[in-house]
């Protein structure tokens, strides 16, 4: 049975940024989606992740003879190479760089490609999981076990430990999960996991049309402090 793709994405300023530093894709004819929240002084975090998610279009888009998850893989090296490039040339943009989490439909499968702490959650009956981990200075603790969930406000959260363009090179974790009718996927920027519980983002996903559904995520956002830009992508397989 062949599977089918609605989606839908928003990003937006936030309640307390003056300009939006994050970029999203929503490529249905790729089947290809991503949420890039980039990081730099002046200009540099905009730069970084509309390099990122143009590099990962530009990829998708050429013919190749590479398998999907190779693809994906490729494309956040291009990218990582361009923008450390591009801000070794421009010193104003030092620094720059952007999370990066991409997913790509690939026949029945799902791949993931995870850089930083965006996120992708699956929303399925009911329920919802974090797919992606990430890479972050309280998120890496945690796992660790060298911190709990109770005293995590004393780690700086934004403090990310991987990042596209940053430095010359990049580790990706690529991942693969097996899609059924009626998932629902999350990709989402830390403005959004930042200022909103699961269950509430579960509540949201789980009971309103796609279009209402990123919507109303992005006001939960902005309710709640909005302390960052917000960005959302939710797709579901029919």
């Amino acid at each position: 049975m062949a599977l089918s793709i609605r989606v839908a994405g928003k990003s937006d300023v936030g309640r307390k940024r003056s300009n939006n530093q994050d970029s999203i894709l929503v490529s249905e004819i790729h089947g290809l989606f991503a949420v890039a929240d980039g990081m730099g002084g002046h200009s540099g975090g905009e730069v970084a992740s509309a390099m990122a998610v143009k590099t990962l279009e530009k990829i998708f888009g050429e013919s190749t003879g590479l398998e999907v998850t190779e693809r994906l893989h490729q494309a956040v090296q291009l990218a990582n190479r361009a923008i450390y490039e591009y801000a070794q040339a421009n010193s104003q943009l030092n620094g720059m760089g952007t999370t990066l989490t991409a997913a790509a439909i690939d026949g029945p499968w799902l791949q993931i490609a995870q850089v930083g702490d965006s996120r992708l959650y699956l929303i399925r009956q009911g329920q919802i999981f974090q797919i992606t981990e990430d890479h972050s200075q309280v998120y890496e603790l945690l796992k660790a076990g060298l911190i709990s969930e109770a005293n995590m406000a004393s780690v700086q959260r934004n403090v990310i430990t991987r990042s596209v363009g940053y430095e010359r090179q990049v580790s990706v974790d690529l991942f693969t999960r097996r899609m059924d009718v009626g998932d629902r996927y999350l990709i989402c920027s830390d403005g959004l996991s930042g200022m909103a519980t699961n269950e509430q983002i579960l509540q949201v996903v789980s009971n309103f049309d796609l279009d209402r559904a990123v919507y109303n995520l992005v006001e939960l956002a902005n309710a709640q402090g909005g302390e960052d830009n917000v960005s959302v992508v939710v797709f579901e397989i029919r």
